[in-house]
């Protein structure tokens, strides 16, 4: 289903004479990744290596939320050599302290992909075709937008245009429908199924936010937490710094706070709301975890400024020191 390009992965570990190689991947590839290290070492007998000489082939076991987060400090203790990463394509804020391939895991095309996309094209009227980089290689004649990170940026779209996101999950999919407060058409090539984010549901959603920020001005939090995420393509450090300042600005007193993950068994200050300043998803898909309100970065500034014109927060490379 997916291609994880072997060869090249074979190669790249050769030129680079990497003795020790650290193999990461989302939780949906991680299985395959295992089967992966049978088939690179199979690679490296063919061609006569000794087995001594072999590399070490280690996978992350550990979260792996996207090319946001990638794991190059915590594995430094091993010292590798290299750090092989499945399924998602490099962001230009997120430096890695060892050498990085990227493995973009593209999917391998089916009769049923193709027919599916043509009708669909045709029952939405050639809408915007927004994607992952795992869909980019099969979908290139329609011109995809294709996502990085988590943000919403669409650069050919035009608002009478229907958008339909190709892909699996509903994450991307509400970001956009969320941000231009449009529906969205899913299409999951793997499940074959059609969906949609409708206008109602997305009317719902900014409601519940709404709520929120409504329930700080009817009791106005005493303290706060400022919550930053060391995860380098979460760790929004001007963000942090602009929500700390509009603090004490208004008076309002606050407790910084800096974790790797973010949960609930961590988030357990004596504070009135969590100001989330890392990965947005945090707030819209997890709020109901948690036992206090938390707000986005930008939920926190229509609080303080009064504004219920409601802001999607996006993960931007300005975002970054």
């Amino acid at each position: 289903m997916w291609n994880l390009e072997t060869e090249r992965v074979y190669n790249y570990i050769c030129n680079s004479k990497a003795k020790k190689v650290i193999l990461q991947a989302p939780e949906g590839l991680k299985r395959s990744v295992d089967l992966e290290i049978s088939k690179l070492r199979q690679k490296f007998i063919e061609y006569n290596t000794k087995p001594e000489e072999i590399p070490k082939m280690i996978i992350w076991g550990e979260s792996c939320f996207g090319a946001c987060d990638l794991c190059d400090r915590e594995v430094s203790l091993l010292n590798p050599d290299l750090i092989v990463h499945y399924g998602h394509e490099e962001l230009s804020y997120v430096k890695s302290e060892i050498p990085v391939i990227y493995v973009h895991a593209y999917y391998n095309v089916d009769e049923d992909f193709k027919k599916n996309m043509e009708k669909l094209q045709k029952e939405l009227n050639n809408p915007t075709i927004v994607s992952t980089v795992q869909f980019k290689k099969c979908l290139e004649e329609y011109n995809p937008n294709i996502i990085l990170g988590c943000r919403a940026v669409i650069t050919n779209w035009k608002n009478d245009e229907s958008i339909l996101y190709v892909g699996t999950g509903r994450f991307h999919p509400l970001m956009m429908a969320y941000k231009f407060k449009k529906t969205v058409k899913i299409y999951n090539p793997l499940s074959q199924e059609v969906s949609e984010i409708t206008e109602s549901e997305i009317k719902k959603m900014i409601k519940i936010r709404i709520g929120k920020i409504t329930k700080l001005m009817l009791n106005p939090p005493k303290k706060v937490g400022i919550v930053l995420s060391t995860k380098k393509g979460q760790c929004r450090a001007k963000v942090f710094e602009k929500m700390i300042e509009l603090c004490e600005e208004n008076k309002i007193e606050y407790t910084p706070i800096v974790l790797n993950n973010i949960s609930p068994s961590n988030l357990i200050y004596k504070v009135d709301a969590y100001v989330i300043c890392a990965c947005p998803r945090i707030v819209l898909d997890d709020y109901s975890n948690y036992d206090k309100t938390l707000v986005t970065a930008r939920e926190f500034e229509m609080y303080v400024k009064e504004d219920f014109e409601y802001i999607f927060d996006e993960v931007m490379e300005h975002d970054f020191l």
